[in-house]
């Protein structure tokens, strides 16, 4: 009865806000994300998720995926940049035998793969130009050509892009499709960087404490305030990535039950006293100064 009655208040604060899939957080921001999850799980609208490395943009995909009615089918992912320019068109459209050299039979590709279910397309904005005209022409008759073959297939699969970059300026740039952009982008999901959500490092670090102890077979149960507080202090360059890095490692080297501060590697922070020892270092008028120190209040406060 016990463990009946903590699924259920379990499930209530997931339904809550705290989590979305593999997703959590309580911070203003990252309920925003999950909002827009729940809300556009349902429809069939192409999505393009944005942040910094290591905050979770295949997550929040995902999570759209298993939250919708296509959760039952696949959910294939690619990532633009780790597949050679030369294979990426024959890897997402699928290849005829002897389409070119070492084409040795037909290939289906990844659209093909993903039928009715969901296509994540990661780092869309290391994408080489031309092969994103032929992605633009798929989006648009959704039909699908392998390379080498003279018929076209018709494709039911939903699109969730993501990318570090900031696409507009690449657009500006000549780098990026502007008609491809506005396809990518019916729903925008912007996902804000670790910095900007400090109320869930707490959260983060005792689910990521928890699932390396069990892992390493850990004694380790929790934090010194010590700790929490330098971790909430630092500046998280690499996001929940670097965070859930940095706990493995802590979870592995120490032989207490707490891990303490002196068990976190130093790393940058932003405390006061960090910004005037670096802003100073060039001996800035008072207006240079005015203008680092309103950035740094707008970087600590998100």
């Amino acid at each position: 009865r016990k463990l009946q009655v903590e699924n259920t208040v379990l499930r209530s604060e997931v339904k809550r806000g705290w989590a979305a899939g593999n997703l959590m957080g309580k911070s203003p921001p990252m309920k925003e994300v999950f909002d827009l999850i729940s809300r556009v799980s349902n429809a069939t609208a192409n999505v393009l998720i944005t942040g910094e490395s290591g905050t979770g943009k295949e997550m929040v995909a995902r999570a759209i995926h298993e939250s919708g009615p296509r959760k039952d089918k696949p959910f294939i992912a690619i990532n633009c940049t780790a597949i050679p320019e030369t294979l990426l068109e024959s890897e997402l459209f699928g290849h005829a035998k002897g389409a070119f050299t070492g084409a040795v039979g037909k290939k289906r590709g990844l659209f093909e793969e993903a039928e009715g279910g969901t296509l994540f397309l990661d780092e869309i904005g290391d994408m080489n130009v031309a092969i994103q005209a032929k992605l633009l022409r798929v989006i648009q008759e959704r039909k699908v050509r392998p390379v080498g073959d003279n018929e076209s297939h018709d494709i039911n699969v939903r699109i969730v892009a993501a990318t570090h970059k900031d696409l507009k300026a690449a657009i500006k740039d000549g780098r990026f499709r502007e008609d491809l952009y506005y396809r990518l982008s019916v729903i925008p999901i912007v996902i804000p960087p670790l910095r900007h959500r400090k109320e869930d490092i707490p959260l983060l670090a005792e689910y990521f404490l928890k699932k390396y102890a069990a892992m390493n077979g850990s004694p380790v149960s929790g934090f010194t305030k010590s700790a929490l507080h330098k971790l909430m202090e630092m500046r998280w360059e690499g996001n929940v990535r670097e965070l859930e890095n940095l706990m493995e490692r802590a979870v592995v080297l120490t032989s207490n039950s707490l891990i303490d501060e002196k068990d976190i590697p130093s790393a940058e922070t932003t405390t006061g006293e960090s910004f005037y020892s670096s802003a100073t270092v060039d001996m800035p008028d008072l207006a240079e100064l005015e203008k680092r120190y309103i950035h740094f209040t707008l970087e600590k406060t998100g």
